[in-house]
Order: structure tokens, then sequence, then C-alpha cells
């Protein structure tokens, strides 16, 4: 069993435990993986066609975190077939999805038509918010964090990418799950309320409050 093998057990061990809404996979065993996910109940979204990321418009984003994307830019008929074909891999393995996350963040007008007109996914996992906002018909599940921190109101997704964590990170994120603060407040994407409290006054300071920090540490950086 090799280094990443090791890690993979790990984190399935651990999630499983956990019972996680949404979790990202990579594996050169990526459908025998993924089916048996779904099998025992797991939430899985779809995360783009390829992965194939390429520079573009951070300012053509409607979540402007990078400069890089598989779909911000390109023309609506190319999108449409990415997701249309992403949306057939998981009919064909008997995969039901409404969730999309989209690879680096990246999603724009043209992504959400393709989305429309070629899936039934009604469910973004993203954005810059602390509850949930519909945005062109899609709800919006933000994801804010990218590690476990205490909250205490509001809806926090912390975005983690196994594939790249170290045993040490996996211990850590295992220990955070576990904390008496945290693993009380953990639920499933089905239980998130969608009860328009994203659109208020609170959801609009907040955002503006992440996307000034966000440029003064890029602008430093």
């Amino acid at each position: 069993m090799n280094n990443f093998e090791i890690i993979h057990d790990d984190i399935y061990h651990m999630l499983d435990a956990m019972n996680p809404s949404l979790i990202s996979v990579f594996s050169n065993n990526f459908e025998h993986v993924l089916k048996r996910w779904y099998d025992k109940g797991w939430k899985i979204a779809m995360h783009g066609c390829h992965h194939d990321l390429r520079t573009s418009d951070r300012n053509a984003s409607i979540i402007k975190i990078n400069d890089y994307s598989e779909f911000v830019d390109l023309p609506l008929d190319i999108q449409r077939r990415k997701i249309k074909k992403a949306w057939k891999y998981f009919r064909n393995v008997g995969i039901e999805v409404d969730t999309f996350i989209a690879p680096a963040h990246g999603l724009d007008k043209n992504t959400l038509t393709a989305l429309k007109e070629e899936s039934d996914i009604n469910i973004i996992s993203d954005g810059i918010s602390i509850w949930p906002t519909v945005v062109e018909g899609f709800t919006f599940v933000p994801q804010q964090l990218w590690n476990v921190v205490e909250k205490s109101y509001g809806t926090w997704t912390v975005c983690l990418h196994p594939d790249t964590m170290t045993r040490e990170q996996i211990e850590e994120l295992r220990l955070s799950l576990r904390r008496p603060e945290i693993l009380p407040n953990i639920i499933t994407l089905n239980e998130v309320a969608f009860d328009g409290r994203g659109e208020g006054l609170l959801c609009w300071i907040y955002s503006r409050l992440f996307w000034m920090k966000y440029r003064l540490v890029n602008t430093i950086k």
C-alpha cells in the first residue's frame, strides 16, 4: 500500500464515521470508490468535468478567488458539453447528483445556464455568505473556510483536499472534528436551512469584509 492509499484509507474511515455531507474523491479506482460512498448514503457532488484548469479572468467569475478555472470565460456551447458529459457519467453509474462544486471556485453565468440546460442540479456548494443565498435560481450553500473553526451561528463549509494532506494533517483534522464545540454542529446538506436569511444585511456585511481582507492579503503577497 503506497502513501496515497494509506492516506485515502485514513480519510475514508474518518469521514465514514463522521457521515459527511460533501466530499471530493480522487482515486485511481474513482468509479468504485464513488459508488461505494454513494451507496452508503453520502452526498456526491459534480466537480466539473475534467478538472482541466486554465487561465481565466478572475473578475468574470461569480466567486472571484482564482484567476484560473475549468469554466470561466468559455463559450456557452463548450460549457454545456462539459456539464452534459459529467451529468451523463453520473447517470450511467447510477448516481443522482443535485449539487455542483466548481473547480477552483470558477463559474460564471454561462456555467449556471449550462447547469440548467444539461442537468437537474440546483445547489452550488460555494459562495461567501453566512447563510445560503439564491442566485439565478440556484441555492448557493456558502463555502468560506479552509480549516475547521468554531462558529456560533451561520452555515459554514470547510474546503479540504485529502489527496494533498499528510497523515499528520489528517490526524489534526480528526481531532478538530471531534471537539465538543464542533462535533454536535456538523450537519448534512439535507439539513441545511434554505430560509432566505442569506439575503439579509448581516450576510452583505460579512461578504464585504471577507473580500476586503482577501484583497488586502493578496496585495501584501
